[in-house]
């Protein structure tokens, strides 16, 4: 059996043809925003407000803790 050497040389060099300088810009853009727009929905999601962050005292089960 033998390799088939019938196709063309050019498929391979548009296949391998540098992406625009838009595009580029636009992928680039994209994902910086998306970056950002996911660490503001964590930041906003895991928010913890101060005056709810104080330490409560810890609270004793029936059962567990008793000696």
């Amino acid at each position: 059996m033998s390799a088939d050497t019938s196709a063309s040389p050019t498929a391979a060099a548009t296949a391998a043809a540098p992406v625009p300088e838009r595009a580029a810009a636009a992928i680039l853009g994209t994902m910086v925003a998306l970056i950002l727009l996911l660490m503001a929905i964590l930041v906003q999601t895991t928010w913890v407000d101060p005056v709810s962050a104080t330490d409560a005292p810890p609270v004793e089960t029936a059962g567990y803790a008793q000696r």
